[in-house]
């Protein structure tokens, strides 16, 4: 896979068209790269699977790979049928659906808009055999849902692959362009698709080349909203600042202004939380913050040898209740467990109840239904 990051990116188009200033505002904060999270090594492994299972032409057989080693993360039984099954099988369907063929495939093509500037890499680049479509897979292998329809990402590659001299002439001959998502984790399937006109790439193009020539301008305009959730200048948005300035302003909250103040707490949040950890970064290469200083945090006891004290208990002879703890797993872990051992997990439903562990504060637009506090519950009954 690539490993070549340019300033304008698939993963960040959707941020720099809602708020071209956010690209500018980043290059003034330290970059520290630390280890990426669990999932996205596993994430990550598991597109060099599927690039490997696809480059040797063996989609119908996933198993092949189980026991194989991508990106220091063993393939498991689970991750071949759960994950890599269901994306080789949506691919294949591809094929079939738009007469795809193994020799046309181009496997993570790194293609650019503007050389070092724009661009990014395109997990399967596909035209169908008569070249009036091309198709655009891009894998998804995390739980959060991802929409293919207008999904920007996508079309910010079709962008690029049409105007690089390496992949422009497979859109030679197109006329539609197929914008794949293949999420095995997602609830309406695998597979999602999208087909738009050729010619909707040139008002997108349109748009990019605008949002971008104002990240590139003196004076870009900054907007909050869902793109901000990974923006690493959050910290520093002077959006985020001025919705903090202007919370410390505000008088003590007043119930009949809650309506007014709970929809800035989740930016404002996230904003603290990009504000902590910039600082902290910030402070472990060795800066200073006026009035904080690093602490370690309250410290635990525990073993240092737990063979030794086993020994030295046992020997005292400890009765093993009094030495060990035991508990159930839950039961997701149970039925995950029932499942991987080829046992139905309906033979747990009967003894299990969702338990709410108490009242939050959500949205109105949250799925859940509204719950009555039992202060309310007890007036409303003392009044039958």
């Amino acid at each position: 896979m690539p490993n070549k990051h340019l300033k304008y990116g698939g993963s960040t188009i959707a941020r720099t068209m809602a708020c071209p200033g956010w690209a500018s505002l980043a290059e003034t904060i330290p970059q520290v790269h630390g280890r990426a999270s669990d999932a996205a090594e596993e994430g990550t492994a598991l597109h060099e699977a599927m690039e490997y299972l696809v480059e040797h032409r063996i989609l119908r057989a996933p198993g092949e790979v189980q026991y194989e080693t991508f990106n220091d993360i063993t393939m498991t039984e689970e991750m071949v049928r759960d994950r890599l099954r269901p994306a080789c099988d949506a691919v294949f369907s591809l094929m079939v659906r738009y007469r795809l063929n193994y020799a046309s495939m181009h496997i993570e093509p790194f293609v650019e808009i503007i050389p070092d500037r724009a661009g990014g890499s395109i997990d399967l680049l596909c035209p169908s055999a008569d070249g009036k479509t091309v198709v655009l897979i891009d894998y998804k292998f995390g739980h959060m849902p991802v929409s293919a329809v207008g999904n920007l990402q996508l079309m910010f590659y079709a962008l690029c692959a049409d105007a690089d001299p390496a992949t422009a002439e497979l859109f030679a001959k197109c006329e539609e362009i197929v914008l794949a998502i293949i999420q095995p984790a997602h609830p309406e399937g695998p597979l999602l698709t999208f087909r738009m006109d050729v010619d909707e790439l040139d008002d997108f193009d349109g748009r990019v080349a605008k949002a971008i020539g104002e990240a590139e301008g003196k004076s870009p305009r900054f907007h909050a909203g869902d793109h901000c959730l990974y923006c690493p200048a959050q910290a520093v948005c002077p959006i985020k600042t001025g919705e903090a300035d202007a919370a410390a302003k505000l008088p003590a909250a007043h119930v009949e202004a809650l309506d007014k103040y709970m929809p800035m707490l989740t930016d404002l949040e996230k904003w603290i939380a990009s504000v902590r950890a910039l600082a902290q970064q910030h402070m472990e290469k060795g800066g200073k913050v006026e009035g904080f200083k690093l602490v370690n945090k309250r410290p635990t006891r525990v073993w240092t040898d737990e063979a030794m004290v086993e020994a030295l208990l046992k020997k005292k002879r400890i009765p093993k209740p009094s030495m060990y703890t035991t508990k159930l797993n839950s039961p997701a872990q149970m039925e995950k467990e029932l499942k991987q051992r080829n046992f139905d997990p309906d033979m747990i439903t009967d003894y299990i109840s969702s338990v709410s562990s108490g009242l939050t504060v959500a949205p109105e637009s949250d799925k859940r239904e509204a719950a009555m506090p039992e202060a309310a519950l007890k007036a409303a009954l003392s009044r039958l």
